[in-house]
């Protein structure tokens, strides 16, 4: 009698995970080429090299994909939350945390960033941008503590560790850690002199 054939779910699994893989890295492509809305499910499989009907397997809507896409995102770029900051710590050294985590992120999403600025209103984007600035919102009322009751100073802060001020003293030609220390001293310094 012939012996039964190995069972081998973990390759085949393996096998499905690659694939979709290739997938979310095609639609990523396509979408920083293109925007969401202009990327097409062929398009996306053309690029993966596989049949339009294995994107559609695996993801059956445009939206779907896209929101597959945006949560890859979360992962692969570490986002930060309130846990970064320590509420115990002194003023200085907590905005100097924000600061640190909000433009570390900057960083990492650069790539996802030239997709959003090409599709800023589609649905799964604008859901994630709401996340995201309630999310940066918290890291910013924790930052400082008994100071974000003050309307001017939440202001003031959001447009020093707005992705578009570190971007503007990028281009002009100061290195990212150095973006971080004066983000952190004009923060500090209307900190002080507010208060």
């Amino acid at each position: 009698m012939a012996g039964k054939r190995p069972y081998r779910l973990g390759k085949r699994q393996a096998s499905v995970d690659r694939t979709r893989r290739r997938i979310l890295d095609a639609a990523t492509l396509e979408y920083a080429d293109n925007g969401i809305t202009e990327t097409s499910m062929q398009s996306v499989a053309r690029r993966a090299d596989v049949a339009p009907g294995t994107v559609l397997y695996h993801y059956p809507t445009p939206d779907e994909l896209a929101e597959a896409v945006v949560q890859g995102w979360l992962v692969d770029l570490v986002a930060p939350s309130p846990d970064a900051i320590s509420a115990d710590g002194p003023l200085e050294a907590r905005v100097a945390q924000l600061v640190l985590e909000l433009f570390g992120l900057y960083e990492r999403s650069e790539f996802a960033y030239r997709i959003y600025a090409k599709s800023p209103d589609h649905p799964v984007l604008k859901r994630y941008e709401r996340w995201w600035e309630e999310n940066a919102g918290r890291m910013m009322l924790k930052a400082l503590g008994e100071r974000a009751s003050e309307p001017e100073t939440m202001s003031v802060l959001s447009v020093l560790v707005n992705p578009g001020f570190r971007g503007t003293l990028l281009g002009s030609g100061i290195a990212p850690d150095r973006a971080v220390e004066i983000a952190t001293e004009l923060a500090m310094g209307w900190l002080d002199r507010s208060h």
